[in-house]
This record gives C-alpha cells, sequence and structure tokens, in this order.
C-alpha cells in the first residue's frame, strides 16, 4: 500500500506502508486507521484522520485533515472527504463524489455523487438542517437586545424580516447578508455568553453560500427559541 501524507513544506508525498518508519509517520501526524481498513494506492490521508475498522478507501481518494470514517464505511475511488467531516458506519462515497468541510453523513446513508451546492440534500449534510418544501428553520445567537454579536447594530424583531438585493455566491463565505447555522451550532456559540438563541425562516432561493452555516439575502419569522436547560428563558 503506497498512501500521500502531508508533509510540512514540501506538500503531500506518497509512502510505503511496507517500509520501516511507516507506522512512526501515522503517529507523528495522529492518523488512525482502524483493524482491518483498506487504503487504496496513491490515497491521500489528511492529518489527524480517523479511519475506522474494516473501512475501505478507494484508489486516488483524498481524506481531509481531522475527517472521520466510520466503520465499514466505503470511500469510493477519487472521492473526496472534506476536513472535519464525518462519514458514518456503513456509509458508502461513490468514485469522484465530493463532501465538503464539516459535512456529517450518517450511519449507512449513500452519496452516489457529488450534490449541488444548494440542492436540499447538500444543505443537509453541510449544516444539518433538513428543508421540506424548499423552506427550513435556522439558528442564530443574539445578544440580550436581540442584536448580533459580530457588529452589534444589526436589530432583530420578533416575527421580523428583512431582505437585501444580493448575489449568490458560493465562493462567498463571511460575506454580506445574514448568518444562520443549525441549533446546535447556535447554543455552542452562545456558551455563556449573555443573550438568546433565535430562529428563522429561510427559503432555498435566498440562500446565497452553503458552508457549515448559510449566508442569506432574507428570511422571515424570527422567534425566540426557549427550551428549559439549554437555553436562556424570557
Amino acid at each position: 500500500m503506497k498512501i500521500y501524507l502531508w508533509v510540512r513544506c514540501e506538500g503531500w508525498r506518497l509512502f510505503d506502508s511496507g517500509k520501516k518508519g511507516f507506522k512512526k509517520e501515522l503517529t507523528e501526524r495522529e492518523i488512525v486507521i482502524g483493524d482491518s481498513a483498506e487504503i487504496g494506492n496513491s490515497a491521500k490521508i489528511g492529518n489527524y484522520a480517523k479511519i475506522g475498522n474494516y473501512a475501505k478507501i478507494g484508489n486516488y481518494a483524498k481524506i481531509g485533515n481531522s475527517a472521520k470514517i466510520g466503520n465499514s464505511a466505503e470511500i469510493g475511488n477519487s472521492a473526496e472527504i472534506g476536513d472535519y467531516a464525518e462519514i458514518g458506519d456503513y456509509a458508502k462515497i461513490g468514485d469522484s463524489a465530493e463532501i465538503g468541510d464539516y459535512a456529517k453523513i450518517g450511519d449507512s446513508a449513500e452519496i452516489l455523487k457529488t450534490p449541488n451546492n444548494f440542492s436540499e440534500l447538500n444543505i443537509l449534510i453541510k449544516t444539518g438542517v433538513c428543508m421540506q418544501n424548499r423552506k427550513g428553520i435556522f439558528y442564530k445567537a443574539v445578544n440580550e437586545k436581540l442584536q448580533d454579536f459580530f457588529t452589534g447594530r444589526y436589530q432583530y424583531k420578533i416575527g421580523g424580516r428583512d431582505s437585501k438585493k444580493l448575489i449568490r455566491n458560493q465562493d462567498i463565505n463571511c460575506g454580506e447578508g445574514w448568518h444562520f447555522i443549525n441549533f446546535w451550532n447556535a447554543i455552542s456559540f452562545l456558551e455563556k455568553r449573555k443573550g438568546y438563541i433565535i430562529s428563522a425562516e429561510i427559503k432555498l432561493k435566498d440562500i446565497l453560500s452553503v458552508h457549515n452555516k448559510i449566508r442569506v439575502k432574507a428570511y422571515s419569522n424570527i422567534q425566540i427559541v426557549n427550551i428549559k436547560g439549554l437555553t436562556n428563558e424570557q
């Protein structure tokens, strides 16, 4: 087995698993390859990646930094798994499919080809939010005055809506517009800050870019989320 590992100041370098020192190279990068896992020739394995027991990684596939591949999962030839992505047990990723950074694929799921950036499937994979009928509920942490934490100037209002004339561009992650995430990421962001979690209704047509969060040009029906033990209650 010959696979590529990242070498600082050099880039990807091919290593032969049959040669002395290979296990040391894995250990230094904190890469874990489970029992009976199969790694295809010329696959690229990023630092801190975890490959589960009996997993199969195809030829020329790329596994991102800190990615987790579940037990008995199958990654196709030339497929690419992004940084911090998580592929569940027994999941199957097709040949040449691309799974983005921070994506989460559940156990036994099958993704046979790369989903469109603005498809409901890709939004589910990237954000964990399931949209139905081209609409979804997304979340955001705000301060006690229902203002954004970043500038402290934009004011959200209960039941409110807003919109801007902006052009969809997947290459812009943190640009103009409003940013929303899934519920658990909003909780994590709020942490010990004083504030609230708000929800908003988002239409698929108003999404400008999709990463582990979405950037949108419009939202509606802002509400404060009250769940005892998880959020600050009014």
